[in-house]
């Protein structure tokens, strides 16, 4: 059995769920979190950030079972593409947290 490609949409899946959900926490959390762009931004930008990567998630989700592409593997996918996304996030944290506050950021 061949790598089936439509298993690469649940891995990006599973690593916009993962992405999504430090960033809305933190923001929800009203913190001072990173931009997918490296730059300490505002809680309002993270919740934004984190409400996109759940709606990019969600669109795919709904194509996928559009279009019923499935497989016994797929969860395999999903949940390796949030992990690594967790473990990456997991990893980096304390380096971020341990960083001075630097300039303060507008709302």
């Amino acid at each position: 059995m061949g790598l089936q490609l439509f298993l690469v949409w649940y891995f990006i899946l599973g690593f916009l769920l993962g992405n999504g959900v430090p960033h809305f926490a933190f923001g929800a959390a009203g913190k001072i979190f990173r931009s997918p762009f490296g730059q300490k931004t505002s809680p309002k930008t993270n919740i934004l950030w984190g409400l996109s990567n759940f709606v990019a998630a969600t669109i795919i989700a709904i194509a996928l079972i559009v279009l019923d592409l499935y497989s016994g593997y797929a969860l395999i996918a999903l949940l390796t593409g949030f992990w690594l996304m967790m473990i990456m996030f997991g990893t980096g944290i304390k380096r971020f947290l341990n960083e001075p506050s630097g300039t303060p950021v507008k709302n």
